[in-house]
């Protein structure tokens, strides 16, 4: 069973206001989530909306397809750019 000390339930953590706890996220990722964060929510449904009638004569079904096949590119593409920064921030070796 675990202690109720406040010692062990903040062990490995950084307290709140500390510079280091500020320092861990850049301003960089977080607009980036934000970034992709908007584009997860607007391009679905512009897409839904932009070939509901241009494209497929009204069908819903085959704009749906679409607006889900860009929530896939999407998170794709966030994946594709988490994967390049974690590269970049590794150390290079001499």
């Amino acid at each position: 069973m675990p202690s109720s000390s406040s010692s062990s339930s903040t062990q490995g953590r950084l307290p709140l206001g500390s510079e280091k706890a500020a320092a861990a996220v850049s301003t960089w990722v977080v607009f980036k989530l934000l970034a992709f964060t908007i584009a997860m929510f607007a391009l679905p449904i512009g897409t839904y909306y932009a070939t509901l009638e241009r494209i497929f004569n009204g069908n819903g079904t085959y704009a749906a397809g679409a607006a889900a096949a860009m929530v896939n590119v999407v998170a794709l593409a966030y994946i594709m750019a988490a994967s390049l920064e974690d590269k970049s921030e590794k150390p290079k070796k001499e």
